[in-house]
């Protein structure tokens, strides 16, 4: 996979910076970084390619568990089809606050997820 732009990065960065300062604040620049590119191409796996849509994702990824996507309902629900806007709107409407709980208590965390291909 080709490295995101660094347009989007910076954007997710500068978004996750200023919504949810105490997400990053523990964390260096170089590892927000790192973590932000490895969650675009997990968005992009679940066909997110829009800014906003892949600034959503990667938030999700920040703020309930950077693999929250392995959780059964959750994963059932990216799998709908729609438009980008509709399918982040669809995954809220088809799990329930239970399913995020889980996501967030079954994660295996972001080492796991950075080691992937």
């Amino acid at each position: 996979m080709s490295a995101p732009p660094e347009e989007l990065v910076d954007h997710i960065v500068t978004h996750l910076g200023e919504e949810q300062p105490e997400l990053i604040a523990e964390l260096g620049d170089a590892e927000v970084r790192r973590r932000v590119v490895a969650g675009i191409g997990r968005a992009h796996s679940h066909r997110f390619v829009q800014p906003e849509a892949v600034t959503a994702y990667v938030t999700l990824m920040f703020l309930v568990a950077p693999d929250f996507d392995q959780h059964p309902a959750i994963a059932r629900a990216l799998r709908l089809h729609g438009s980008e806007g509709d399918r982040l709107r669809l995954l809220f409407q088809r799990t329930r606050e239970e399913d995020w709980e889980e996501a967030a208590a079954s994660s295996k965390g972001w080492s796991a997820v950075l080691a992937e291909p």
